[in-house]
């Protein structure tokens, strides 16, 4: 009895003190949630080592971001190796739906993560979707400068209203909040230090994160910086330095500078035609009066990739003459819509940069290619409340530093005053005609940004950087306004019927002409039959590898220039197939006095073949392709 009542009362105590406590603290959901995989990939291999998932983010004011995550396995994890964070350029550009296409590693042994940045990619929400091809509307539509500008500062006030309808404003976006998100993603996925790979804007977010948290960042690769304000100068006065560089490289070409001519002057001829004469340039559906500053910006259009750099020249120096012809696939390159998400990157700019809010702070052609003045100032309102990013104090950088420079960069300024900015634990490598982006497709380049990640502290330059492909200058193409259409369609997957029939003819010629007879005689030499081949047949055969070596060597010389990322086949065709052309239009003569020696010897296998490719020789004819 005794005990009962000691047990009762022990029971009340424990009750009692229990009521006493706090109760417990419900764990948050976590940020980061598994999701499946919806890229494209090249392989099943490569699809067994994405992970995919959402990180969810949120603003001080209540706004959500639904942040897109993407992790690549390597296909040979090496031991211990951190992983390598990409983060992306623009501001408003993506990754993470490239990451499946390719089956390598981006860094040997090293798992690669990818996200995109709120507004951006695969992240939701999304602003503004229509606001890339309006703005590409007025750019063809537009018949003066100063009204596309104001064209451009309606159109992006307009989109800033639908942003701040939707709750959301520059406060929601920014470097700063970049880098919160990627901290917090960090601390979801069991990261202790990641290696930092940023081109263009990511070189912002990099900096910025190695000012705040250098203890998570084990290195850091910036490739093709976007520079502070200190650093940034008038965007004329940058594409002038550009073009004396791309004049540099004119010179180390045969005939190029002979027929155009020192590239700055090359340049101004072309503004000064366009002052007095605006010139009505492209075709339906993609047509444009270009003007100066539609000139500017058709230049910085060109500069971001090897083929449109490739036939600059050429397109210079017909604006300067007053000739169109040559002219439409600049129109198209200049009003393709633009690989952003222009709200975000609107958005993120007025959250950065103090210099968008300084009245008449940017020429004409900055405001053009960039935000107008007084946009981010009816957008957030006054630059006191801004965060701007930072860079690190020289002293207190500890991690290693890698800058890639290229130097035929349109946005790049002089790299070497950030690198001492930086201090003595960051190394300049500088690649004189590299464009924007300097690691690319080059072997040798991407291995250097490997052999970095894998090795900071041992890391120096490599030997192939003195090897390294240059961008080719085009000096000289037969136009050919067909060919280029057919080209154009093959670009985008959609071959026209003539080419599948000129390659189909071609095919199935050099299989019954050539290809079939020389098994045949394998399996009976094999066999110990006598070979037995009438005079007829060996003519016709010899006359059949003539001309499918006629067609190769043309074949090659395409080959070539697809090779050497130039862009000849945009307008026409390169002058050096011209022989080869020839010798295929020639060979036709005997080849029609070879039907008719065919036909009466009844030999109806090599007849064949030569129709096929007597055949493939009018396709040709019909594509402008033969002279």
């Amino acid at each position: 009895m005794i005990r009962l009542m000691f047990l009762g009362v022990l029971s009340l105590f424990v009750a009692s003190t229990r009521a006493d406590e706090p109760p417990p603290v419900k764990e948050p959901p976590p940020a980061f949630t598994a999701q499946p995989c919806d890229v494209a990939v090249a392989s099943a291999a490569v699809a067994t080592r994405l992970h995919c998932g959402t990180l969810k983010v949120q603003s001080p004011d209540g706004s959500v971001f639904q942040l897109a995550v993407v992790r690549k396995a390597a296909a040979e994890p090496k031991a211990g190796a951190a992983p390598v964070l990409y983060l992306h350029g623009g501001p408003g550009a993506e990754i993470t739906r490239f990451l499946g296409l390719s089956d390598g590693d981006f860094v040997s042994g090293h798992e690669l993560i990818a996200i995109d940045m709120r507004g951006s990619g695969r992240s939701t929400p999304l602003f503004c979707p229509q606001l890339a091809a309006n703005l590409n509307q007025l750019l063809q539509q537009s018949p003066d400068d100063s009204s596309l500008l104001l064209q451009r500062r309606d159109a992006l006030l307009q989109c800033q209203q639908q942003m701040l309808a939707q709750g959301y404003s520059p406060a929601d976006f920014g470097t700063v909040q970049t880098v919160q998100d990627l901290e917090l993603l960090r601390e979801q996925l069991n990261i202790e230090k990641w290696h930092l790979y940023s081109v263009s804007y990511g070189t912002v977010v990099a900096l910025h994160y190695l000012a705040v948290a250098p203890k998570a960042i084990k290195s850091v690769t910036l490739d093709s910086v976007y520079p502070p304000d200190e650093l940034l100068t008038s965007f004329k006065l940058q594409q002038d330095q550009w073009l004396r560089q791309l004049d540099q490289l004119c010179r180390q070409q045969p005939g190029c500078s002979q027929r155009f001519g020192e590239m700055p002057q090359l340049f101004n001829r072309a503004l000064a035609q366009l002052s007095q004469t605006p010139l009505q340039i492209g075709a339906t559906p993609v047509q444009m009066l270009l003007t100066p500053d539609k000139l500017r910006l058709a230049v910085m259009a060109a500069a971001t990739a090897e083929q449109p750099l490739s036939l600059l020249p050429l397109w210079l120096e017909a604006v300067s003459q007053g000739k169109p012809a040559l002219l439409s696939p600049w129109a198209r390159l200049l009003s393709e819509p633009a690989d952003l998400q222009l709200a975000a990157a609107m958005a993120t700019e007025c959250a950065d940069r103090k210099r968008f809010y300084q009245q008449g702070r940017a020429d004409s052609l900055e405001q053009l290619f960039g935000l107008p003045d007084g946009v981010c100032a009816a957008f957030a309102g006054v630059a006191t409340a801004l965060q701007p990013p930072l860079v690190p104090e020289t002293a207190k950088v500890r991690t290693p530093v890698l800058i890639l420079a290229g130097g035929l960069d349109l946005f790049q300024p002089d790299s070497l005053v950030l690198s001492q900015w930086l201090g003595p634990h960051s190394q300049l490598v500088a690649v004189p005609f590299a464009l924007h982006g300097v690691r690319g497709p080059d072997p040798c380049l991407r291995k250097m940004v490997s052999d970095f990640v894998r090795a900071p502290e041992r890391f120096g330059p490599p030997a192939c950087l003195k090897q390294t492909a240059i961008p080719y200058l085009i000096t000289d193409l037969e136009p050919n306004a067909r060919l280029a259409a057919e080209s154009a369609a093959l670009s985008q997957r959609k071959p026209g019927t003539l080419v599948l029939a000129l390659v189909t003819l071609l095919v199935a010629g050099a299989l019954f002409g050539l290809i079939w007879p020389l098994l045949a005689g394998g399996w009976r030499w094999l066999a110990g039959t006598s070979l037995h081949w009438s005079r007829p047949e060996l003519l016709s055969g010899g006359l059949i590898g003539l001309t499918l070596c006629a067609w190769s060597g043309l074949a090659l010389v395409l080959w070539q220039g697809l090779e050497r990322q130039s862009a000849e086949l945009w307008l026409g065709l390169p002058v050096d197939s011209q022989l080869w052309r020839l010798a295929v239009l020639t060979l036709t003569v005997p080849a029609l006095a070879m039907v008719w020696l065919l036909a009466r010897c009844q030999l109806w296998r090599p007849l064949l073949a030569q129709l096929m490719l007597l055949a493939a020789a009018l396709v040709a004819l019909a594509l402008h392709l033969l002279p």
